[in-house]
């Protein structure tokens, strides 16, 4: 077990339940800067900021302020359920495993696989935003583990239309946006329609390719066309697979439909406790309204 990086996660955890007058103190530097951008220069420009953080697990990786301020801040994700992942990861992933991470962002998931599954592993990450890549791609460039790939995942290999929003909300970069529409900030940051080419992950990881021991989806709302792409894959070499999961109050039909295949291909699922363990959780609607939360990673496997 990885007890280091495990110490430096609570790091992460201690700053991101910490006070601001905490954060302030530990890095007035950083804090002032981040802050003050977001009020002051963001609000008046629409346009970020690329800054270098210093991530928990020891590599340095450029972030887009104010996307990613708390990484830039705490050294991590530090939303519960992104925490309690990166916990179940460090656990999870050994020396020469392979990762896929679909919807990779900047990077922050894929950069720490790399260092989990060491030299002899591979992580793959997928992302479709062409500036988010960039990002990505500038923050693996060093690393002969990660392999950066700008295109979408889903059920069929194809050009699809994609939706890039302003850097604030690009989290929320997706097939489709019209689950957006209700929100009050949609009205004010427009996304920009862009093509891209679109794989399935059958095909990427046909035999005799490297398997991914863990596959990690976070694709706003492209969750079910992933699974249907992957299906042979999960019926050969059985991936632990991470998916992020929105309650139904945020248009979830898809999430449900993803859950329901991954049940149909054999897995269970799983919610993640805090100290990274899996905890089976058979009503994943039920879980999130019970602890009023809005979304949660779960893990499925067999």
């Amino acid at each position: 077990m990885n007890t280091d990086l495990l110490h430096q996660l609570e790091r992460v955890e201690q700053l991101a339940t910490a006070s601001k007058l905490l954060r302030l103190l530990r890095a007035p530097g950083r804090y002032l800067y981040a802050i003050g951008f977001r009020l002051l220069r963001y609000r008046a420009t629409k346009k970020g900021v690329m800054k270098q953080a210093a991530t928990f697990f020891g590599t340095p990786m450029m972030v887009v302020l104010p996307a990613g301020t708390d990484i830039y801040l705490t050294g991590g994700k530090s939303h519960d359920s992104e925490i309690r992942l990166a916990r179940f990861l460090i656990q999870r992933l050994q020396p020469g495993d392979v990762f896929a991470d679909v919807g990779a962002h900047f990077g922050y998931f894929s950069l720490l696989a790399a260092r989990l599954v060491g030299p002899k592993g591979q992580v793959v990450a997928f992302e479709a935003s062409a500036t988010t890549h960039a990002v990505l791609a500038q923050n693996v460039a060093a690393s002969a583990v990660v392999q950066a790939h700008h295109c979408a995942v889903s059920d069929q290999q194809e050009t699809i239309s994609f939706y890039e929003f302003p850097i604030l909300y690009n989290e929320f970069n997706s097939l489709d946006v019209t689950q957006f529409e209700d929100e009050k900030w949609f009205k004010e940051f427009k996304p920009t329609k862009i093509t891209v080419p679109a794989v399935t992950l059958d095909a990427f990881f046909a035999s005799p390719s490297p398997v991914p021991a863990v596959l990690k989806i976070d694709v706003e709302g492209a969750e079910l066309k992933v699974i249907r792409g992957a299906a042979k894959l999960l019926e050969r070499a059985a991936p632990a697979v991470v998916l992020e999961y929105l309650e139904p109050k945020r248009h979830n039909t898809g999430h449900q439909q993803a859950a329901a295949l991954l049940r149909e291909l054999g897995y269970q699922s799983h919610r993640i406790g805090a100290d990274g363990q899996l905890i089976v959780c058979a009503d994943l609607d039920a879980y999130l309204q019970a602890e009023q939360i809005d979304s949660d990673n779960f893990v499925f496997v067999k």
